[in-house]
């Protein structure tokens, strides 16, 4: 089977954001099953009963506040409250979004890290990395993702509906928009990453 030979150029123009994009994908998913089947079926005995109820009513929990942590985790409630009868899966709705925020936490981290690889290995931006370096840049994006992922800090987190995995949801996602940005040419096109990662760390702040 032979490719044709403008779509062998657009794979080999396209190479490294490809394998990146598969490789965070790849992360997401393994760490977003992982979670989803950890994940705690009730609230914790500590602030988690205090923020999934302050999320299902809407309600002020301690300061310094959580406000967007409270109105995401209320859409989250919204719908176990649609799909069940059964009050429980509302926490369970809750410790489920700290569950996705980590695994997209862990997408962002294995992204940064290939990129970071990428500069280590080419020295430049601009630089066009072969097929040996994007299988070396896979493994390091895989090895750091999950690495980020099933640490046991980040995983204890994961699975309870507390602040600390959108925190380092945002965290990711502002280092990771950052690099992005850095890594893409300088061009005016570009700086609309660095409002993104200012929004982002402003948002954080909801947090």
């Amino acid at each position: 089977f032979i490719l044709p030979d403008d779509f062998k150029t657009w794979l080999f123009m396209n190479s490294f954001k490809l394998v990146t994009n598969l490789t965070g994908l790849l992360v997401f998913l393994i760490s977003g099953v992982v979670y989803f089947n950890s994940v705690e079926s009730t609230g914790s005995l500590w602030d988690c009963g205090e923020f999934i109820l302050g999320a299902y009513k809407l309600q002020v929990v301690h300061p310094p506040g959580a406000p967007v942590f409270m109105l995401i985790g209320r859409l989250f409630t919204w719908v176990a409250d649609i799909i069940s009868d059964d009050p429980a899966d509302i926490a369970i709705a809750v410790n489920l979004l700290s569950a996705l925020c980590s695994a997209f936490a862990a997408m962002f981290v294995a992204w940064s890290a290939m990129i970071f690889g990428k500069f280590a290995l080419t020295g430049a931006r601009e630089a066009e990395t072969n097929t040996g370096q994007n299988i070396a840049l896979a493994a390091a994006g895989l090895v750091a993702g999950l690495a980020a992922a099933f640490s046991t800090s980040i995983w204890f987190s994961a699975v309870e509906g507390e602040v600390y995995a959108m925190s380092t949801f945002f965290t990711a996602l502002t280092l990771w928009a950052m690099v992005k940005w850095y890594h893409l040419p300088d061009t005016p096109q570009a700086d609309r990453w660095v409002l993104f990662a200012v929004y982002s760390a402003g948002l954080s702040m909801g947090v």
